[in-house]
């Protein structure tokens, strides 16, 4: 678990984001990424987790294709807006916010994880406590996508970057690769992608002899 100084001043520093306007990776609209990977490998999950959720647009894609959705943020301003946004669209789905380290211990187990932005924002400080919460989430089975910044154009604005052998060398502690390739992630300007890795895994089932 994170010490709860260092989690009361993370809530603060993203609310600060949020209540300043839209923050550069709320593109409001469900990442392209994701619909491909669904659609690619018909995915079909029962129940779906979705760390750091931010405004929602991803959660509520995946509501609307029938998924029971649970959504997560740390940001009560991310999470309203969440809210707000799956009223207008008339889906029903579930948003928390809490601080993602201490939902996962009592959150039960998940058919999918999804990141997009939390993995790269945080594995430098909190590396362990996230692998923790990924332990604790998911089952033997279960499905993890991350969509995580990818060095290449020196954007000084873009995501946090990590290199495809640090993504392989920190998550497949846990998790078996299905694939590790390049993507984009889309920003609030409707213009402008970043580089960056999609990858699929999943958890190891264990054969019993």
């Amino acid at each position: 678990m994170l010490p709860a100084s260092k989690v009361k001043k993370q809530y603060s520093n993203w609310d600060a984001i949020y209540q300043a306007g839209t923050p550069p990776w709320d593109a409001g609209k469900p990442h392209a990424e994701l619909i491909r990977v669904l659609e690619e490998y018909h995915l079909r999950p029962r129940t779906v987790l979705e760390v750091g959720c931010g405004t929602g647009s991803d959660a509520i894609y995946l509501a609307r294709r029938r998924f029971e959705v649970t959504a997560v943020d740390c940001s009560a301003i991310a999470i309203e807006r969440a809210r707000l946004r799956a009223e207008r669209h008339d889906v029903v789905l579930r948003f928390v916010q809490a601080d993602v380290f201490e939902f996962a211990g009592t959150a039960g187990c998940f058919d999918f994880v999804y990141d997009a932005g939390l993995y790269h924002a945080i594995r430098e400080e909190h590396l362990e406590a996230y692998l923790d919460m990924l332990w604790r989430v998911t089952r033997p089975g279960s499905y993890y996508l991350c969509l995580a910044g990818a060095p290449g154009e020196g954007d000084d604005d873009g995501p946090p970057v990590v290199t495809a052998d640090e993504m392989q060398e920190e998550l497949c502690r846990l998790f078996e690769v299905i694939h590790l390739r390049a993507a984009r992630l889309e920003s609030s300007d409707p213009e402008r992608t970043h580089p960056a890795w999609s990858c699929l895994m999943r958890r190891p089932v264990v054969q019993s002899k």
